[in-house]
């Protein structure tokens, strides 16, 4: 799909955040594209947890920030010596770049490359991932076809990446039981992935409309954790072996104490979600030792990650339109960002 551009000027509108819960509208001046690089007129910005943190102040950062990484966009132009498949007017989803030449991309493992986050901005308006604005210089080989898929669908193609990011990394196989802890989007985003890999999956929540997201996303099984004991709803549900696999998908104490307890022998816990403030992570080495369990942290994604994240949106097989809340235009930017942080939220997008 190609689309026609709009006329532009010399300059672009950002927002950035400037202050706890303070937003302010900034002009750019008008980039072009070097040799490897694209101008993306963007279209859609998903909020995620950073800029929700940074807005808040649940998390330090350095303002003015001009946040927004899960992005949408048309190509305008490449940069001189572009070859790749990709033309002027197609939409597509920014992700990950990466150099192909360190010795993490020589060995598969493009998301250690010190290229993988080159897409950020320094503008002397503000710093950051810059998706909060009408443009953005990317590189090339970040960007991921998306076809006819909607740009507010579209936008949420990075954070699917993280969740099938986690489940190739955990070894999932068809039919083992994974246990997903909070339904939140990015719960609800490894439901998805791990449902792909022919999971059987179970969700644990104390919000009950955030359960019932869950069931409408493919959950086989869900558990209020306000009514029953998480783990022994666990334990009952798979015979008495426990989870092969939990993902932690809330930075929270008692889903690292949870988590562990309910798993398998042999079986893995993942460490999905960030926790802000930090919080302490408890493991006793004998239980892992004797029953051969496995804890691993998993962030962000690979270039295959988002390769696949695009195509399956592309191709029809998933719709993550179900996991947007509400759509605003950049002008009220900090109306999204207040909305974002309210709990229980989910995706709330920008549109330029």
């Amino acid at each position: 799909m190609s689309i026609t551009s709009p006329t532009r000027t010399d300059t672009f509108r950002a927002g950035a955040i400037t202050r706890v819960r303070g937003v302010e509208l900034v002009d750019i001046p008008r980039l072009e594209p070097g040799a490897g690089e694209a101008l993306i007129r963007i279209e859609a910005t998903a909020i995620c947890t950073w800029e929700q943190r940074s807005y808040s102040g649940a998390q330090e950062n350095t303002f003015p920030f001009i946040g927004g990484h899960e992005i949408a966009g048309i190509v305008e132009s490449f940069g001189p010596g572009y070859t790749g498949p990709l033309v002027p007017g197609d939409r597509v989803a920014l992700g990950a770049a990466a150099c192909g030449a360190c010795h993490w991309c020589h060995t598969g493992r493009d998301q250690e490359c010190a290229q993988h986050y080159a897409g950020a901005v320094e503008y002397a308006q503000g710093w950051g991932p810059g998706g909060f604005a009408e443009y953005k210089i990317h590189p090339a080989n970040g960007l991921y076809a998306l076809g006819d898929v909607p740009a507010t669908s579209g936008a949420l193609t990075e954070p699917l990446s993280c969740a099938l990011h986690a489940a190739k990394l955990s070894g999932v196989q068809v039919g083992d039981d994974v246990v997903i802890l909070g339904a939140g989007v990015m719960g609800l985003m490894n439901v998805i992935a791990m449902k792909r890999h022919g999971a059987r999956v179970i969700v644990s929540e104390i919000d009950p409309v955030r359960l019932e997201k869950a069931r409408q996303h493919g959950a086989d099984l869900t558990i209020d954790a306000t009514k029953v004991d998480p783990v022994q709803a666990v334990i009952d549900a798979t015979e008495g072996r426990g989870a092969t696999i939990v993902v932690a998908a809330i930075g929270h104490p008692s889903a690292n104490e949870q988590g562990q307890a309910m798993l398998a022998k042999r079986g893995t816990f993942v460490v999905f979600a960030s926790a802000h403030p930090e919080v302490p992570f408890e493991i006793h080495p004998n239980k892992l030792h004797n029953h051969e369990k496995r804890v691993m942290g998993v962030v962000s994604s690979d270039q295959a990650d988002l390769a696949l994240a695009a195509r399956l949106q592309r191709t029809g097989q998933v719709d993550l339109s179900t996991l947007i809340q509400n759509v605003y235009p950049l002008e009220r930017l900090q109306d999204a960002l207040e909305e974002s942080i309210e709990p229980g939220s989910y995706r709330i997008v920008v549109e330029a």
